[in-house]
């Protein structure tokens, strides 16, 4: 199994460390892994919920859409043998860059143990409902 460590490089205080974190919307500076068996690659995840007919359901609900999104990674993790413990690092797309606070409590709920290294980006979609898509890379 990877061991798995967060780092901080002396870019928050350590004993403030955990309370900076979470203002700085859980960010992680880094992640060393060692003992590493298998990496699994999970391609961008949209968070688009859609009925039997096409439509799209949660069209303007980013809580939603962040956990669809969320959801898939796991399904996808399940399959290739892995958790979303072993994610160490998620590359997120919004389309709202300002709902970045929102989007940062929303995953927070899905990686109890320990955040990933993380870049947000602001960007359009090609789908006009889309608010959110995620990929990212774990390891075991």
């Amino acid at each position: 199994m990877a061991k798995r460590e967060q780092i901080n490089w002396g870019i928050f205080p350590e004993e403030h460390k955990d309370d900076l974190m979470k203002k700085h919307l859980y960010y992680v500076p880094g992640i060393v892994v060692s003992n590493i068996s298998k990496q699994i690659y999970v391609s961008g995840q949209n968070g688009l919920r859609r009925d039997a007919q096409g439509r799209v359901l949660n069209e303007g609900d980013l809580e939603d859409q962040t956990g669809v999104a969320l959801e898939k990674i796991k399904t996808i993790l399940a399959k290739a043998g892995a958790t979303l413990s072993d994610v160490v690092q998620v590359t997120v797309f919004l389309r709202d860059a300002s709902e970045r606070d929102k989007h940062a409590e929303i995953r927070a709920k899905y990686f109890k143990e320990g955040q990933p290294a993380s870049t947000l980006v602001g960007t359009d979609f090609i789908f006009k409902e889309m608010l959110v898509e995620i990929n990212a890379i774990a390891v075991v």
